[in-house]
């Protein structure tokens, strides 16, 4: 008989640990910090290579009923303790560290392993070099190697924490090295290192020859390098840089459009990110089956999401679930990072970033509550709703230190100062689908997304907080059926998309001039077109915002093998001169090609004509024989004649109606063909006529 009982080792493990809280049995007393733990001898051995060596070695411990334990933090050893007769691991998070150090020193390999886990998952800008010394101290070669990438990928935040400073030299030097430092510039770097310098300048001040072969001389601007230079005045201190031509990681950031399409419904959404420097088109993965949500970005470049609907996969019905997921996009790995979610489930909310904190505000299912996040700390805290609530789409822009709503039911405005909302004036025509973006003291808001059917024109309307009021841009007004408004380099675009027909959509590109109040349509403008090429077909919002990404950590560009548009009016990348001779030749040499063709089915149906007029007057002929010779032998006719004329009719009629038919098919077919010749010839001369119109007006 062989039976097993799985259930008796977890049994056995909680009877001991309820031995230990009584004290019975136990044959050991753990003495940490003024704390006493009873234990046993054999629990401890069998969990720790540590006691087991103490226990077995036949030191002075092997025999002592009480054992006082060094460098072990009290709660440490408890949460240890905790662990060994039950196999759960839990702590509080500022233990972690100490917990880590204890198992270190009591050699419980799984505890080590995975309080470094925690760590290397909740690194922070305000943790991060407070981790790297700790890890270095502990020699966790992983450990640090994490939290050095963490510092060199957020290098920026880092080197203003107070924490920075406390570095010790050879850590500050092999950071400064590193090509990875997501720094927009090499002057950043040298700033960073003098801080170090001026916080203990007398001690520190020596080091600077030690550092500057960090410094990318290529790279650092002629003040900095005065600057650096005055701080070595005599000839014994001589700097020395780094004669590399590599940019730092961060240096290679580039301005790129972020364009998100709303409802695309997919288990696996993407984003598209366009380079206009290059022509150039990357798709961004976007968290899983999530859709409706919104995102923002930082001054720093840094990229968050929020909220949305989870879209179950699966045929049939799909089953939505509002989301609180708040993410950080990772711009070396090209992922998002899950941060501490939001209060509320929102979708479609406001969220924009002011001075340090992301703002989540409303959303689509009648939410007027608001809530704020501080990325320091990682977490949401409540902020006051706001004073109406809004039934329709919303958007939200910062302008100068304040928050503005602006919804259908009406526009209001939040004072982080103040923590209170101030209704401001309400548009002159309230959107149903609002966007809005914030360009030198004005806001500029359109409504983005028509109803089908809606044919109306609307205009961009402009927000004067100092004054109080919206009135329209200009007399312009805009007839389209999608429309994103965009900040790049430092000027107000408005991008709109309008259906011509089932597959003609024609681009716009118009450029706003405040100086004129004019927006102007945009020949030879490279922006967006490419981006949403794929997109044209869809009803669906887009939104557009502007960062500054990395390229080589995008991945492999998005191959475009097809550059022709469907249509446009000054979107795209207008043609040149020699562009527009080009397609004249090619629309001219397709338009002699479609004459020849014409020409022949044009022969081909006449002499099929002129065949069948013949076919049919033979026919006819023989019909006029059969009645004659009918009428001749009336009297006479045997039934083998009749039989035979019967036949000869029917023949003559059968004749004649497949030549009808035949004529039939070949006139729809040369009418098919000449319509289909016709409408090419006519789409493509239209696009040349129109190109060449455009260049001669710009």
């Amino acid at each position: 008989m062989d039976v097993r009982n799985n259930e008796h080792p977890s049994k056995v493990l909680c009877e001991l640990n309820t031995l230990r809280e009584r004290a019975e049995l136990t044959d050991v007393v753990l003495e940490v910090e003024g704390r006493s733990f009873p234990c046993h001898r054999a629990i401890l051995a069998s969990c720790s290579q540590y006691f087991r060596g103490m226990f077995t070695s036949g030191y002075a411990e092997t025999k002592q009923d009480r054992i006082t334990i060094q460098d072990v933090n009290g709660v440490a050893m408890a949460t240890i303790l905790d662990y060994a007769y039950t196999g759960c691991l839990q702590m509080e998070p500022d233990q972690v560290q100490a917990v880590m150090s204890a198992a270190r020193l009591l050699q419980l390999d799984f505890v080590g392993h995975k309080t470094a886990e925690y760590m290397k998952d909740h690194l922070d800008v305000s943790n991060c070099v407070d981790v790297l010394m700790y890890a270095d101290m502990l020699g966790d070669v992983a450990l640090v190697e994490a939290s050095e990438w963490y510092i060199a990928s957020r290098f920026n935040q880092v080197a203003l924490q107070p924490s920075f400073l406390q570095l010790p030299l050879p850590k500050l030097q092999s950071l400064l090295k590193r090509d990875d430092l997501m720094t927009n510039s090499e002057d950043n770097v040298v700033q960073a290192a003098l801080r170090w310098i001026e916080f203990d300048q007398k001690e520190r001040l020596q080091h600077l020859p030690k550092l500057s072969p960090s410094f990318h001389h290529s790279f650092i601007g002629s003040n900095q390098l005065v600057e650096l230079e005055s701080k070595c005045p005599s000839t014994d201190c001589k700097l020395v840089y780094s004669n590399s031509t590599v940019k730092r990681l961060g240096q290679t950031r580039t301005t790129m459009q972020i364009l998100l399409k709303e409802g695309d419904h997919q288990s696996q959404p993407t984003a598209r990110c366009y380079d206009p420097s290059t022509g150039t088109l990357y798709s961004i993965n976007l968290p899983d089956n999530q859709d409706s949500f919104s995102v923002t970005v930082t001054t720093e470049d840094e990229l968050y999401l929020a909220g949305g609907i989870h879209v179950s996969p699966g045929l049939g019905t799909r089953e939505t679930i509002r989301k609180k997921s708040f993410y950080q996009y990772n711009h070396l790995l090209n992922t998002w990072e899950p941060r501490c979610e939001m209060i509320s489930p929102r979708v479609r909310c406001g969220l924009v970033y002011l001075k340090g904190f992301i703002y989540a505000i409303g959303g689509d299912n009648n939410e007027e509550t608001a809530e704020r996040y501080n990325p320091i700390c990682d977490e949401w805290t409540s902020i006051p709703p706001i004073p109406h609530t809004m039934c329709s789409d919303l958007c939200a822009v910062t302008l100068d230190d304040s928050i503005y709503v602006i919804s259908r039911e009406g526009c209001y405005c939040f004072s982080p100062t103040e923590n209170k909302w101030n209704k401001t004036a309400d548009m002159n025509y309230p959107p149903l689908h609002p966007q809005a973006v914030s360009h030198q003291g004005s806001i500029y808001c359109v409504d983005c997304d028509k109803e089908w059917g809606d044919s109306s024109s609307t205009c961009v309307e402009v927000y004067n907080p100092t004054s109080d009021e919206w009135k329209c841009s200009e007399s312009s007004t805009f007839t389209f059926d999608t429309a994103t408004l965009m900040i790049y380099e430092d000027a107000v675009y408005l991008f709109t998309v309008v259906n011509e027909a089932i597959i003609v959509k024609i681009i716009y590109v118009f450029k706003y001039h405040p100086e004129t109040d004019h927006w102007q349509i945009q020949i030879g403008n490279n922006m967006l077109v490419r981006a949403v090429k794929g997109w044209l077909g869809s009803e669906s919002k887009i939104d557009c915002l502007t960062a500054r990404m990395i390229p080589t950590c995008l991945g492999k560009p998005i191959a475009d093998q097809d550059m022709w548009q469907l249509s446009y009016g000054g979107g795209g990348v207008c043609p040149s001169d020699q562009d527009i001779a080009q397609r004249t030749m090619r629309m001219t040499s397709r338009t002699k090609t479609a004459t020849v063709m014409m020409t022949t089915m044009m022969m081909t149906a006449m002499t099929m004509t002129a065949m069948t007029m013949t076919v049919m007057t033979m026919t006819t002929m023989m019909l006029m024989i059969v009645m004659t010779m009918t009428a001749m032998t009336m009297i006479s006719m045997t039934m083998t004649t009749m039989m035979l004329m019967i036949v000869m009719t029917m023949t003559a009629m059968t004749m004649i109606s497949m030549t009808m038919t035949m004529t039939t098919m070949m006139l729809m077919i040369v009418m098919t063909m000449t319509t289909m010749t016709m409408t090419t010839m006519r789409v493509e001369e239209t696009m040349v006529t129109f190109e060449m119109f455009m260049a001669k007006i710009y």
